[in-house]
């Protein structure tokens, strides 16, 4: 189906968000990966522990959007505040197969904020895309309005300085000179899919019966998130466990030694066993990160 659930574990990325300037920043810098991989972002919402994205288009360009992300979010902090602080973001990109369950990741990428108890509807939550599926033509986006109720008129992207556009991106990559800004944001309505997110519901009411989706729904993709999370375990622990198995089931005692077929046969074991994370079992049997998840579901 070429869509994948975007998304980073809360508890691992405490320090994401610090205040509101980090804000603005993680929400244009989906605006620039988007620019720069040519994916489809259908729906997107931030809060200050971890972003969530469903996505649309081929694996590998979407693996480039994840990757992409977690580096300019890590070169953003640092920049920002001097060293990364202890801050460990990283995402996880899950491939959708199943229609209904891809209705539920779709509302959940957008009413998350509500649900964890923020006092703000998805469709006025101003670091997420609620506000833009299902409106009529003459819908005011939120981000156009001034804290003071003002609307503010939407500049092109190649209207602003050099250093404008680079204050604004807080990145060196670059975007359409034709893509509109106001108030700070780099508009969604310029890479965001509206249509493509709308047909996955085909109606208002459909839509509306999913964002208000009870625990169980909430529960089935909770449950997902932490099965294709894995599990990071201690270092040291889990290159023990690794040379154990790479010693059992080939008989040799460095992974270097195994050829790739073998490599992916023992992150198979390993992640069958001990539910390793693969980001872990990367580094643990020498191999790219995308290839392990591409033979691993």
């Amino acid at each position: 189906m070429n869509y994948f659930h975007l998304f980073a574990n809360g508890d691992d990325a405490r320090g994401f968000i610090l205040d509101v300037e980090d804000f603005y920043a993680a929400f244009n810098r989906f605006g620039v990966c988007a620019a720069a991989t040519g994916v489809a972002v259908l729906s997107f919402s931030i809060e200050d522990s971890h972003p969530h994205a469903l996505l649309y288009g081929l694996e590998s360009d979407c693996v480039k959007f994840k990757e992409l992300y977690e580096t300019t979010t890590l070169h953003y902090i640092v920049s920002n505040r001097g060293s990364a602080g202890g801050v460990v973001f990283y995402l996880e990109l899950y491939p959708i197969a199943d229609e209904d369950y891809l209705r539920n990741v779709a509302a959940y990428t957008i009413v998350q904020p509500t649900k964890d108890g923020k006092r703000v509807m998805p469709y006025d939550y101003l670091w997420g895309t609620g506000s833009m599926y299902f409106r009529p033509e003459n819908h005011i986006p939120i981000w156009s309005v001034k804290a003071d109720g003002s609307l503010s008129q939407p500049r092109r992207m190649d209207s602003l300085t050099v250093r404008e556009q680079k204050s604004l991106l807080r990145s060196k990559r670059e975007v359409p000179g034709n893509w509109l800004v106001c108030n700070g944001f780099l508009l969604p309505s310029n890479y965001v899919d509206i249509s493509h997110f709308e047909k996955i519901y085909q109606t208002h009411n459909c839509f509306r019966y999913y964002c208000s989706a009870g625990k169980k729904r909430d529960a089935e993709i909770v449950a997902t998130m932490a099965d294709s999370r894995g599990v990071m375990l201690e270092d040291l622990e889990a290159r023990k466990i690794c040379s154990e198995t790479v010693r059992s089931q080939f008989g040799f005692r460095d992974v270097r030694t195994l050829n790739t077929g073998q490599r992916l046969s023992l992150a198979r074991t390993l992640r069958a066993g001990y539910r390793i994370s693969f980001r872990q079992l990367a580094t643990l049997v020498h191999l790219p990160e995308p290839e392990i998840r591409k033979y691993l579901r």
